[in-house]
């Protein structure tokens, strides 16, 4: 007789809307965010080609939790932003926010049922040296 473990999971969804001023690393800069809560299981936006260091991509992800990962302390969605480049692409920034941050409180639905919001957050895009835009 075999135990199974049900765990509970959650869909979590994210949507990377846009990002402003970031570091100018060519002329005519092509950029993607990859973002991920797993580092084994990365998403892409699509390539924004004419937003130069201002790109647009709202492009949403849904990753696949469990209530652990919910409610742990220490959880966070990672973000890095690239541009594209002739043999590697050029590694602009990251964010990093922690998913409680993001979720609000729940609001009471139905009888025992509360259903999960939605929150817009603006984010700090550090550079690769973990420096803000605009430190030296």
């Amino acid at each position: 007789m075999s135990h199974m473990i049900l765990s509970s999971f959650q869909l979590l969804e994210l949507n990377v809307i846009s990002a402003q001023d970031l570091a100018k690393v060519s002329r005519k800069m092509k950029t993607y965010a990859v973002a991920w809560v797993h580092p084994d299981r990365r998403l892409s936006t699509r390539v924004d080609s004419a937003g130069c260091n201002n790109p647009t991509w709202n492009d949403k992800f849904v990753f696949r939790v469990d209530d652990s990962f919910l409610h742990a302390d220490t959880s966070a969605v990672m973000i890095e932003i690239y541009a594209l480049h002739w043999f590697r692409d050029i590694h602009i920034g990251t964010v990093r926010v922690i998913v409680g941050n993001l979720i609000p409180p729940p609001r009471p639905r139905h009888h025992n049922q509360f259903q999960l919001g939605m929150r817009f957050v603006a984010l700090q895009v550090r550079r690769p040296s973990g420096r803000p835009p605009g430190d030296s």
